[in-house]
């Protein structure tokens, strides 16, 4: 099953390392993310989760990680985009300064 549900916040470029461990199955997946936002990222795999999946994920970037809990809240044939649940406060503390570093880094575009 597809989904076309669209990512609650701006999403920006952002390549990382990550593993991703489906709960149920236990099957890990280790990928690169190709977007992130507060609320979750974007894995290019070809071989996406199951819509719905709960997931655990770690994502390591710059000497730093973020470990969460999610789900996969969209998937299509290119990957699939994972919706953050649960963050400890470090965690929440580094995704803010990645998202801080992307926010002050990235052109902006003009809006039309």
């Amino acid at each position: 099953m597809k989904s076309t549900q669209r990512p609650r916040a701006l999403r920006k470029p952002f390549v990382a390392a990550i593993v991703i461990t489906d709960v149920l199955s236990e099957r890990q997946i280790s990928a690169r993310t190709s977007n992130l936002s507060v609320h979750g990222c974007f894995v290019p795999t070809p071989s996406p989760l199951k819509l719905g999946a709960k997931v655990q994920i770690t994502i390591v970037h710059a000497g730093a990680k973020v470990t969460a809990s999610g789900r996969v809240a969209s998937n299509r044939e290119d990957g699939m985009g994972i919706a953050f649940h649960k963050l400890e406060p470090h965690d929440e503390a580094v995704l803010e300064q990645w998202l801080s570093e992307l926010r002050t880094t990235s052109i902006r575009e003009p809006l039309a």
